[in-house]
């Protein structure tokens, strides 16, 4: 047996060995030379997995690392990853598998990379750009541009009356999980045919209109009713775990936001339900749950394309991706932008001197909101939003606000001292009376026909009109044209994540997963991108 080891152990080190002296210019080859695993090892050495007590490790934090950037590079999922390692020999031998040694199932891979989403969601990605770093430190003073693509949830959308459904069964079971005698408690006084439908009840779609808002009430009533049930439980309970707890307020949570986002609830004196209507579609929340299977996702809707889902927003050089976040899908894209810049000062110490974006951040707001984050480091290029296009009359900008912003001047010269602050938004509304319009020349270009003499002309000055002011004069000159030029570059790079990295489509549910997806997607990209602008240079200028 130890002679039948030693042969075998010697049989696989001379196949690699002879296939590695044909297969120099694989990436992976060319990976294992160049990148500096211990770093990461580093980071993952706490995990430890074998076979139970006072066992050998089965398999190492090393191979578990390298499994994990193969997975990425290959765009794999945990199964072929798991034929991959046995099967392909170059993928054995990069992840530090012998010939004949059996490599991880699916299951131990999926353990490894649910302990490194939980633990080190971003450590991959950060420490493997600092290696890139120093081979190409150039790299850190170059302009960022940025952008968005959509990450579609790993759920489908459901309809209305199946989502409360779901969410109400979702909410029992985690009753159930903090107390088996509270759920029991909560079905005994529940009408559950009514909450969860018969087992022959006529399907959704064959319902007429009225039977179908029939089916709405008695559902959104019974689920009212077993919200409030829960809630009293949860009252009464006196030994409950915290964290099983936490997670039965948080489906009380989105049970509750999803009836106030799309629902109009009537009740009477006794506070009973006594109608239920869906809102009109322009009343609705923006943040509009879709799908009880992943709550985190929701709406994106860019144009014509509406995705279920999540906006990934990233942050690149013309070569590489230096941020990278996913956030719910309906979050405007420019929102993410300061979260960009704060990660990569808190997490590699850059600010860029430029971030370039679209039309999304033309808003003084966005500007300011850079500056703010990078303390005047970071300037935001973006084309400027044409708020003059909304309307044929006067805007804003046709009016001068003087330098202590106490007064504003109209296009004929009155002034207005005359202003307060518009509800909750970021600006005031200046009031100009009839008085100081009367026979005034500009008042059709100023008034129109649809504001009468006798009512006060009122023009917004947003808080960040200054900063608007700033942007508006640098658009003016080439160097801005310049810079937007740098732009089309995104477009390449979303295009390759999207194409060679599934990253269109997302594999796990809730966003801390699927913003680590994005992050592992990101450190695939910048790992070909590094070995390729290696393999460019010249042996002159190449590094030890």
């Amino acid at each position: 047996e130890i002679h039948m080891q030693t042969l075998l152990h010697w049989f696989s080190g001379e196949v690699y060995r002879r296939m590695l002296g044909r297969g120099e210019s694989h990436f992976l080859v060319r990976l294992a030379k160049r990148l500096d695993f211990r770093p990461l090892e580093e980071v993952c050495a706490s995990y430890h997995h074998s076979g139970g007590a006072g066992a050998p490790v089965t398999h190492s934090v090393p191979r578990l690392v390298r499994a994990l950037l193969v997975k990425y590079l290959l765009n794999l999922s945990l199964r072929q990853l798991e034929e991959t390692i046995r099967w392909n020999l170059l993928v054995k031998w990069f992840v530090g598998y012998a010939l004949f040694e059996a490599g991880p199932d699916h299951t131990t891979l999926e353990r490894f990379e649910l302990w490194v989403y939980a633990h080190h969601p971003r450590d991959i990605f950060d420490r493997i750009l600092n290696q890139i770093d120093e081979d190409f430190p150039a790299e850190r003073e170059k302009a960022q541009i940025g952008d968005t693509y959509a990450l579609r949830a790993n759920a489908a959308g459901e309809s209305l009356i199946h989502l409360v459904r779901h969410s109400c069964q979702r909410l029992l079971n985690a009753l159930g999980e903090a107390t088996s005698e509270g759920l029991a408690e909560v079905q005994s006084q529940l009408e559950q045919e009514v909450l969860f439908g018969r087992t022959e009840e006529t399907q959704e779609y064959r319902l007429k209109p009225e039977e179908k808002e029939q089916r709405l009430y008695q559902t959104v009533k019974a689920a009212i009713r077993c919200q409030e049930l829960v809630q009293a439980r949860l009252s009464s309970q006196t030994e409950v775990v915290v964290e099983k707890e936490q997670a039965v307020h948080t489906w009380l949570a989105i049970l509750a936001k999803i009836l106030a986002d799309e629902l109009t609830i009537g009740r009477d004196e006794n506070g009973q339900v006594t109608q239920v209507k869906p809102l009109p579609k322009a009343k609705k929340g923006l943040f509009r749950i879709a799908s009880a299977s992943d709550p985190d996702a929701t709406y994106r809707v860019h144009g014509d394309d509406i995705d279920l889902g999540y906006n990934v927003n990233l942050a690149a050089t013309d070569t590489f991706i230096r941020e990278i976040r996913a956030d719910t899908g309906s979050q405007h894209d420019a929102t993410a932008i300061p979260d960009l810049l704060s990660a990569q000062q808190k997490y590699h110490n850059l600010l860029p001197s430029k971030f370039i974006y679209d039309q999304a951040a033309g808003t003084g707001k966005s500007h300011v909101a850079v500056a703010t984050v990078s303390q005047g480091r970071t300037q935001l290029v973006a084309p400027l939003v044409d708020y003059s296009q909304r309307s044929q009359r006067f805007g804003p900008d046709d009016f001068s606000l003087s330098p202590d912003g106490h007064s504003l001047t109209c296009p004929n010269g009155q002034v207005s001292s005359s202003a307060y602050r518009s509800n909750s938004s970021d600006g005031r509304l200046f009031r100009f009376t009839p008085h100081q319009c009367q026979e005034c020349p500009l008042t059709q270009a100023c008034r129109g026909d649809q504001l009468p003499p006798n009512q006060l002309r009122r023009i917004y000055i947003s808080d960040y009109r200054s900063a608007l002011d700033d942007a508006r004069t640098y658009a003016q000159t080439p160097e801005f044209q310049q810079d937007l030029s740098l732009r089309a570059g995104i477009e390449r790079i979303i295009s390759n994540l999207v194409c060679f990295h599934d990253a269109r489509q997302a594999r796990r549910r809730g966003q801390p997963s699927c913003d680590f997806q994005a992050k592992m997607n990101a450190t695939a990209f910048n790992i070909r991108q590094w070995l390729r602008l290696l393999e460019r240079r010249t042996p002159a200028s190449a590094s030890p």
